[in-house]
């Protein structure tokens, strides 16, 4: 009976042994996958344009420090940048479907990249242009683009005044004035000579009739002046004789002219 007993024992002991190893061996296996596993999960890269974990960040004109956030709404994709700067905070939100456009969905990251590029040319990031479309997907249709949708505080888009209105006002009377009295782009062509007809009747010869002689002038002798009367007075008086000085000073004076 102790034999009986005494072998029952080890039996026991030697099944409970055997179980433990197993139950070792099986705990080691599992450690084992665990850990390739992990270093599996490591050794994978990230998927190219990951952008719903990492926001990007990037720097103001003004040295405003800003991040980009990503995340998705229903039919819309929502991009919120917020920036610090001095103690001062604001943000703003862009709605759109940027994945309508194949670029996007192949490299969704360098589609915000390309709006942060703009943005950070600004002093302010929300105070930039309404809509942003980037150039990877400016043949893409209109709903691909980020709308400006909100912001904090609130960004007051300034109303045109009356002067500005008239002048808008004046410049399109223009405009129309200068269309309606634009002449006609085609030039006048002349018109192509008519050839000369010829003539029915023979041309009738002018004769030439005879010129008359032209009558010779008639010369004027011109009278002496008074000047000249007195020299010859003079000289007939003291060349001449009384009786002929009156004579003698017409023939000088005649010679003098």
């Amino acid at each position: 009976m102790r034999a009986i007993c005494s072998a029952a024992l080890l039996l026991v002991c030697f099944i409970w042994a055997i179980n433990a190893q197993a139950q070792n061996s099986s705990n080691q296996g599992n450690s084992i996958n665990h850990i390739e596993n992990t270093q599996h999960s490591r050794q994978q890269p990230q998927p190219k344009g990951s952008i719903w974990d990492e926001p990007i960040r990037f720097h103001t004109k003004a040295k405003d420090s800003c991040t980009m956030v990503i995340s998705g709404q229903t039919n819309f994709t929502k991009l919120r940048v917020s920036c610090k700067s001095k103690g001062k905070s604001y943000w703003c939100d862009f709605l759109g479907k940027p994945n309508f456009c194949r670029s996007y969905n192949s490299n969704p990251r360098h589609f915000f990249n390309q709006i942060m590029w703009d943005m950070r040319k600004l002093h302010n990031a929300c105070q930039g242009p309404r809509v942003y479309k980037p150039q990877m997907c400016r043949s893409a249709s209109e709903e691909v683009q980020m709308a400006f949708h909100a912001s904090w505080p609130k960004i007051s888009v300034p109303k045109p005044t009356q002067t500005s209105q008239n002048q808008q006002k004046q410049q399109q009377q223009v405009k129309t004035s200068i269309t309606t009295t634009k002449p006609p782009s085609h030039k006048q062509q002349p018109k192509p000579q008519q050839p000369a007809k010829a003539a029915s009747k023979p041309a009738k010869t002018a004769v030439s009739k005879p010129v008359p002689p032209r009558k010779p002038a008639k010369t004027i002798t011109a009278r002496p002046t008074v000047a000249e009367e007195g020299q010859a007075s003079k000289m007939a008086e003291e060349y001449c004789w009384k009786s002929l000085q009156g004579v003698c000073a017409y023939f000088i004076s005649w010679f003098q002219n």
